[in-house]
């Protein structure tokens, strides 16, 4: 193992990145597809602009349709405030007309050509927005890339299946509106990323959780095929409920317009709004009656967006090729299991677990029932850790890696509110972001700078390896490297092989079995 030495930066406090070290507003402006506008510039010399429209507002009778259009508008905008998120729970600022993005820039012109990095933020599908400080750019920018950040519709808005919409649509289908937005804004990337001295030909999507979900999903829908270059997915989120049809179960889960015709169904009877045309009364709903109906959101196998699953699509090789780097967090479950709020004993965590697995356990029960009330603990961990993340971004990169691109493999160990534990789920983003709190320490600011340098060197060139970088092999499917990454970098392999391979499994049997 090798003790990272990087240069050391001080980073701004989290708390204040959208607020600080503005200079002043952007003279000229940039010229877009739609209009002009103009951001501002920050002490550091990168310039940044916020709440850029990339869609129309999905409002009214554009609720739950592919986004449509920007309206151009007249004279220059000021791009100088994030736009408000989309729907969710515990944010003041939201709105249903929330398809905006921010760009961060340190480029001298339009001739640049700098490499473009798209960020897509976690959340479930339910949460989260590109303007929480966390995210902010300016880090990326000073390294040498354009960020830009995207909003994507969530919860009942962005997943809603139904047979009235799908009956509505021109191709028979309803649902994934948050990948189209996603598609929408790759679209206003390439239109539009060099006026701020960006190569719409050199693009890599990342995200992180939900956001990882989301790369999982663009890499293997057709649709994003030339769109983006290169990939980075963080923690992967993809379980065995969040990915479902159409119009029929798949072994787990019932179908997507199932889901949305119950509860659609359910409070249209508790407004007694159930005369009439039942589209024309969904789309009267206001956006909180939206968010009271609960839908559970998923990637929605559709025969368009998603021709079979992602996971028959990457098992294909149909996939869309381009290099890819992902990893995983090694305590990921520790956000989710707190101690002492699990099973009580042995026993009821196998009876639990037989459960759930049923006729298709086969040896999982051997890998995620503990040996000893004292593991328990541990052995959920674990649990979460692999079933809802390793396994799925394991799967990801096997797939680049059998098509002969290059894919590099992580796992994040550093845990920056205590060193000696594990690493939990999202630890990474203040590092990758280098956004860390002015109370962080050396060692923890020079990993913030390593993973940034790792992550703009892909966006770069295709691999993290360059000058001054400790090197990070490819994976490949005989050895399965992986690169460790924390206060000490170096490699491991064959990561949780048994576990994950019994997931696959798993996975595979369940989803066949109505075959």
């Amino acid at each position: 193992m090798r003790i990272i030495k990087t240069r050391f930066v001080l980073i701004l406090s989290a708390a204040t990145l959208f607020l600080s070290g503005i200079a002043a507003a952007v003279e000229e402006p940039v010229q877009l597809t739609q209009g002009k506008i103009t951001g501002v510039q920050l002490d550091s010399g990168v310039q940044k602009f916020l709440g850029i429209p990339f869609a129309a507002p999905p409002v009214g009778d554009l609720r739950w349709k592919a986004p449509q259009a920007v309206i151009p508008w007249g004279g220059v905008r000021a791009a100088d405030r994030a736009g408000p998120v989309c729907m969710q729970r515990g944010s003041s600022y939201m709105s249903e007309d929330c398809l905006y993005l921010n760009v961060w820039t340190q480029a001298d012109s339009a001739a640049a050509k700098l490499p473009v990095m798209v960020w897509i933020h976690g959340g479930g599908w339910t949460f989260g927005s590109s303007s929480t400080p966390t995210y902010d750019g300016e880090a990326f920018a000073e390294n040498g890339v354009v960020l830009v950040s995207v909003n994507y519709r969530m919860n009942g808005f962005g997943w809603m299946a139904h047979p009235a919409i799908s009956a509505e649509s021109e191709r028979g289908v309803s649902g994934n509106y948050g990948i189209l937005d996603h598609l929408a804004a790759l679209e206003w990337v390439r239109d539009n990323v060099a006026g701020f001295g960006g190569d719409p030909d050199n693009v890599t999507i990342f995200g992180e959780s939900a956001g990882g979900g989301s790369v999982y999903a663009l890499l293997a829908t057709p649709l994003a095929q030339g769109l983006f270059h290169k990939a980075i997915s963080e923690s992967t989120w993809i379980t065995n409920t969040n990915v479902t049809n159409l119009a029929s179960p798949n072994g787990i889960t019932n179908s997507a317009q199932a889901r949305g015709e119950e509860v659609i169904q359910a409070k249209l009877q508790e407004l007694g709004m159930t005369d009439g045309d039942t589209l024309e009364n969904m789309r009267a709903l206001s956006a909180a009656q939206i968010m009271e109906l609960g839908l559970e959101v998923s990637l929605i196998v559709d025969g368009w967006v998603f021709p079979e699953s992602p996971a028959e699509i990457f098992a294909a090789g149909a996939h869309n090729l381009v290099p890819l780097l992902a990893g995983i967090n090694d305590g990921e479950g520790l956000l989710f299991i707190r101690p002492g709020r699990t099973f009580a004993s042995v026993a009821e965590q196998r009876e639990a677990r037989t459960e759930e697995y049923g006729e298709f356990a086969g040896s999982l029960l051997d890998h995620y029932v503990a040996d000893s009330d004292e593991d328990i603990f541990v052995t959920e961990v674990d649990y979460v850790t692999d079933a809802m993340f390793a396994r799925p971004t394991r799967e990801i990169i096997r797939a680049i890696a059998r098509t002969g691109e290059d894919s590099y493999m992580y796992v994040f160990t550093r845990n920056l509110n205590d060193p000696s534990q594990r690493s939990p789920h999202a630890m990474e983003l203040r590092y990758v972001f280098n956004t860390l709190p002015d109370s962080a320490s050396q060692t923890d600011q020079e990993i913030a700078q390593l993973l940034n340098d790792y992550w703009t060197q892909f966006a770069r060139t295709g691999t993290p390896n360059g000058d001054g970088l400790p090197a990070w092999p490819a994976y490949d499917l005989e050895t399965q490297l992986h690169q460790i990454l924390g206060a000490e970098v170096g490699q491991g392999s064959m990561l949780r092989k048994s576990q994950l391979d019994e997931l696959d499994r798993y996975f595979d049997d369940r989803y066949n079995s109505v075959e």
